[in-house]
């Protein structure tokens, strides 16, 4: 099984970024040459790295390693209808990336996206994308650890089904006072595999003047 780390900056009111069209680079000024180190180190040290397509939209991230040594992750982006912006930096810098589309995504989007460079189409699921399916093809290539950087809707998604191992979150001094910003999970309905499992702290630490905390699944309530 593979090894699912989500990696999130949030604000000091659990916010993703500082407001509901803001990218949540915009964060990143808040970090030091230590914390952006260690921050890359994380990429540089699993085998793939995940966001949501609409974190490609707001953000368009590159998702590589530039501030540590290591390794470029395998970038998996999933999008239940193939809706990734072509001119994404992405999908075309000739790294090795795959989009995960479901059985609805248009053949012409599905054309489009194969014919970018070092670019993979996977089709997982009939309506949206099967994560669990997904993460069964991704382990059988031999990922063995994968890091996810949101956004709040794949993040819900991956809590839902139960597959977040590790979660690192990165608190930004900051309180955005907004509630139209995104918070760490797309808002749900109780019931979800996520209100079973509770979290226990493995580690808190300091990284130019910004808290990380790590937490790993503890127990499920019966």
């Amino acid at each position: 099984m593979i090894k699912i780390t989500t990696l999130s900056e949030l604000t000091i009111d659990g916010k993703l970024s500082l407001g509901p069209k803001a990218s949540s680079k915009d964060l990143f000024d808040f970090y030091g040459d230590d914390l952006r180190s260690w921050f890359h180190a994380q990429r540089a040290s699993n085998d793939a790295i995940m966001v949501g397509s609409g974190t490609v939209v707001a953000d368009d991230p590159e998702l590589t390693v530039r501030h540590a040594p290591g390794p470029n992750p395998l970038r998996v982006i999933p999008s239940s209808r193939g809706k990734v912006p072509l001119d994404a930096k992405l999908l075309n810098d000739g790294l090795p990336t795959i989009v995960a589309v479901s059985r609805m995504a248009e053949p012409a989007d599905v054309a489009a996206l194969a014919a970018k460079p070092n670019v993979e189409v996977l089709a997982c699921g009939e309506h949206f994308v099967d994560l669990a399916a997904l993460m069964s093809i991704l382990e059988d290539r031999g990922v063995k650890s994968m890091i996810v950087e949101g956004g709040s809707r794949l993040l819900h998604s991956l809590h839902q089904v139960g597959l977040v191992n590790r979660i690192i979150i990165k608190h930004i001094p900051v309180i955005t006072g907004s509630m139209q910003a995104p918070s760490y999970m797309y808002p749900y309905e109780p019931g979800g595999a996520f209100d079973l499992t509770r979290w226990r702290l493995v580690d808190c630490f300091s990284k130019s003047g910004v808290a990380v905390t790590i937490y790993e699944p503890m127990t499920v309530r019966a």
